[in-house]
């Protein structure tokens, strides 16, 4: 890293531009999630990181991609990897992986027929959070309520049914973005209390996007 940052000793910092360093480490190493440069004066240059994990598999026109937490991707491969977490996304048109680049899928509603390229009409109360500002949030929640070491597959390519699989074997229908920290408490109670929810066995499709007119999320499972 030091020796990538190609900053001789007693060279002037105030000709030293963090966001271009910042950036071509980025390129040059894939496999760090997030890069920050920064300089603290005299004379001293701060390099945080924070080291990037195979978490997804993503599938494309090509073959099959590896992401990490913030979808950067680290690695192609012909065949699906084993071990990850299978991530169904919609991807740009013509869209072509390189090593190393963020991928930032489209914004598809099936309700409102939403693609990204509307966007730019979209007024403020009426504009959809994008994707990436779902898969953040979701990553977030399913990490606080403990269902993230059972996540097998998370299903963002229509934000009016966002899914995810628990275990390879409980789909969990999530409808669209709204109340999303609900919707996921009381999954996490289904899925992971063996007393008042399902047992270790249980097979099937978990429906936690019911939302009543008073705000109330039901749950409803079906067996397979």
């Amino acid at each position: 890293i030091v020796s990538a940052l190609n900053i001789e000793k007693n060279s002037n910092l105030f000709a030293f531009s963090t966001a271009e360093k910042t950036k071509e480490l980025q390129a040059q190493f894939p496999y760090l999630d997030k890069v920050e440069v920064t300089v603290q004066m005299p004379a001293t240059v701060v390099v945080r990181l924070t080291p990037a994990t195979e978490r997804f598999t993503c599938m494309y026109s090509g073959g099959w991609m590896v992401l990490s937490d913030a979808l950067r991707i680290l690695r192609l491969e012909v065949s699906q990897p084993e071990g990850m977490i299978l991530l169904n996304a919609k991807l740009p048109d013509n869209f072509s992986p390189a090593i190393g680049q963020q991928v930032i899928p489209e914004t598809y509603n099936s309700l409102l027929a939403h693609t990204e390229s509307d966007s730019n009409d979209a007024t403020p109360e009426s504009a959809q959070p994008t994707v990436t500002d779902i898969v953040t949030q979701l990553w977030q929640l399913l990490q606080d309520d403990g269902l993230l070491d059972g996540l097998t597959a998370l299903d963002i390519s229509d934000t009016s049914q966002l899914s995810f699989t628990y275990q390879g074997r409980v789909d969990v229908l999530l409808g669209n973005s709204s109340s999303l920290d609900y919707k996921l408490r009381l999954a996490a109670k289904i899925l992971t209390d063996p007393d008042k929810g399902l047992s270790g066995s249980d097979r099937g499709t978990l429906d936690v996007s019911d939302q009543l007119e008073d705000g109330e999320i039901r749950g409803y499972f079906q067996p397979y």
